[in-house]
């Protein structure tokens, strides 16, 4: 019975890692952004660029001149308006936007790009009997927002970088 499980076992794992399965957040990351300074941002984006690096074999720096590339934030913003109200007045609906604007630096702060700006919406139902948990809801919505601003960061980067190796 045990060798079935061990067999069995060993099918999954082949099968997993044979169809590119990979943990949520990791991204593979070119030696260029290996190492990132973030310049400004807020420390929600800080936090999840670090963890997104971390999980991808890269740092965020402290220094930048440990740096292979800067990304300076230049605005931040995350508002949340009502989309609809029910019939006693409180809000049903909400939308959450959150935007970005950034330009991509080399470690001696010349600039590789013009300003970049992401947009992320996300809407979410409010129910007026969970009120606790709607507060977690939304948090859970921000964190997944930041996730997508800093793979959206990351694939720009990608992009710039390898334009400027292709130029060379």
């Amino acid at each position: 019975m045990t060798q079935f499980k061990n067999v069995f076992l060993l099918i999954l794992v082949v099968s997993v890692s044979a169809c590119g399965y990979q943990l949520r957040g990791k991204i593979d990351l070119p030696e260029g952004l290996k190492s990132i300074y973030l310049q400004g941002g807020s420390a929600q984006l800080k936090k999840k660029v670090k963890q997104t690096l971390r999980a991808s074999g890269g740092q965020l720096v402290d220094v930048i001149g440990d740096a292979g590339l800067i990304v300076s934030i230049k605005k931040e913003k995350m508002d949340r308006r009502v989309m609809s109200l029910s019939s006693t007045g409180r809000a049903n609906e909400y939308e959450l936007i959150y935007k970005l604007d950034f330009t991509l630096l080399d470690k001696e702060g010349k600039p590789l790009s013009e300003l970049q700006r992401i947009e992320i919406n996300k809407y979410y139902f409010n129910n007026q009997d969970e009120v606790l948990g709607k507060n977690n809801e939304e948090q859970v919505i921000r964190d997944e927002m930041y996730r997508k601003a800093v793979q959206s960061i990351v694939n720009r980067s990608r992009i710039v970088l390898d334009k400027l190796e292709n130029e060379l």
